[in-house]
Order: structure tokens, then sequence, then C-alpha cells
């Protein structure tokens, strides 16, 4: 028998009655266990459990997950979101979740570098020494002159068309929407996943990377891309579905670097509008 909640004090604060407030709809929706919800939804067991916690205020992914399986008014949530967020500090918010999500880094900081110090024309002790100093020095910027341009001429020499050199990474969103009929687009029944392989239907072909499901506003880093096979987020069922300006067909694919060091493709389809294209990322080596 699952061990019951720890009890929350709705009146404790903001995040506590939020937290209340989902506990009542995931009782309405029949109490689901969170292992079902994660499994479903593509959230871990533990973030949707802390979600309801009232310890932190969960991210909105994580909510809209939770409430999306319990048939909750997505958009009466985001506003009750909102609310909630502007009225906690920073300082209570959760940098990341425990879906595997984690912050930014730091740039790395450089410097500060150790003095030169000034040798006195007659000072004969130091003279040998700052012949030395500098000849070491001179040795540095030749190389450091010589690797510069042998970077450089490798960039100009793969520059792609737009004239700008390629990133190494960036981060894509996924945008797991299907466009209805003329003008309609919805979040699809079924996530999105990576395959190991850039082709349609992985799930019952066997390239389906396990445990990568996910829904729209998930952020991955993307490396690279390819050509695969041609995927369309159109639901060619519906009627005057060639009108709907939110169509897109691609035989694109990104290659995704998760956290734990996996790779797998996605379709830019599945990828939000302003990051399909290629996003200036250099072309998947062939393998």
């Amino acid at each position: 028998m699952p061990r019951p909640e720890r009890p929350v004090d709705a009146a404790a604060g903001p995040i506590q009655a939020f937290a209340q407030e989902l506990r009542d709809l995931r009782q309405a929706a029949g109490t689901p266990k969170y292992l079902q919800m994660a499994r479903t939804t593509g959230r871990s067991r533990t973030s949707l459990a802390e979600a309801a916690g009232g310890d932190h205020l969960p991210t909105w992914e994580t909510v809209e997950a939770f409430v999306r399986y319990c048939k909750g008014d997505l958009l009466a949530w985001r506003v009750k979101w909102e609310q909630v967020r502007a009225q906690v500090r920073p300082a209570d918010q959760p940098t990341g979740d425990s879906n595997g999500a984690r912050p930014a880094l730091d740039p790395p900081q450089v410097g500060p570098f150790p003095a030169v110090k000034t040798v006195t024309p007659g000072s004969t002790p130091h003279r040998h020494r700052s012949r030395r100093l500098l000849l070491v020095m001179a040795t540095v910027v030749i190389s450091l002159l010589t690797m510069g341009g042998s970077y450089w001429a490798g960039l100009r020499d793969n520059q792609p068309a737009g004239g700008k050199p390629p990133l190494s990474s960036t981060v894509v969103t996924v945008h797991n929407k299907v466009a209805i009929g003329a003008s309609g687009l919805a979040e699809d029944s079924t996530s999105s996943y990576l395959s190991t392989r850039p082709v349609a239907r992985c799930a019952s072909r066997g390239c389906k990377l396990a445990g990568t499901e996910m829904w729209s506003g998930a952020q991955l880093v993307a490396r690279c891309w390819t050509r695969g096979d041609t995927l369309t987020n159109r639901d060619l069922t519906s009627e005057n579905i060639s009108q709907n300006p939110a169509g897109v067909s691609s035989d694109i694919w990104y290659e995704i670097v998760l956290h734990d060091g996996q790779t797998g493709y996605l379709s830019e389809v599945y990828i939000a509008p302003q990051h399909r294209g290629g996003m200036n990322l250099p072309e998947c080596p062939r393998r």
C-alpha cells in the first residue's frame, strides 16, 4: 500500500496553497500513482511528487505535465502559476527540477594574470633573466599567431553560406504539436522521443531511445543536423490541412546530446519554429 503524502499547510503561503490545489486536482482525477503519471508525461516521478509537496514552486513544465495528465484547465493553471511566481522571492524558486534539468553553467573566468616585473637597464643581476623572459614571450606570441592563423583558416574553409562560423552546439525547444484543419495547432496525444537513427516510426521499428519521451517546452542541446526520413506534423485526415500555416514537413533531423552523454535524433518538425533550419550547426558526420 503506498505511503500517504505528507500533509501540507495551505495557509502557510502561496507555494503551499498551490501544492494543495495540485493535490486536489490529482484526487479529482482518481489519485493516480506518480509512477503512472511519470510514464505517461515523460516527467520524473520525483519532480511530479515534489510539485505537490509544498517545499518550492515547481517549474511550469512539471506543472503542465501534472495538470495535463489530470485533465485540468491549462490556461487557468498557467495564470495561477504565474501569480504564485510573482509572489515568491527568486530565492524560493528552484534553479532546476528533479527531472534532470540543470541550470546553465557560468562561463569560465580568465585571469588575473601575474604581474611582469620591470627590469632597470643598469640592473646586472636581472639582465639575463630579462632576456630569457623576452625570448619566452616572443616564442609564445609566435606560437599563438600560428595557431590562430590555422584556426581561422579552418573556420574560413568550413564556413556556411550565411557567412557565420558554425556553432558547436545550441539549445532547441521541443514543439510536440500537430497541425489540424486550416488553422488548428494542438499538443500531440503522443510524446516526442529520440531515436538511434533519423528514421520514422522508431517505436515500432526498434530504434526508439528508451526513456526519452518528452512534450512541448522541453529544452535540448543539439550539436549537428543530418538528413533522414521526411516527417510532417500535419494531420492529413483533417479538412483543409494544406491551408494550415503551422503545418511543416522536413527531412532535417537534429542530433541531440542528453545530460548523461547519450545521443539520439529528433526530427525538426518536433522543434519550435524559431529553432528549425539547422540553427547554423554543422552537418553531422556520416556514420
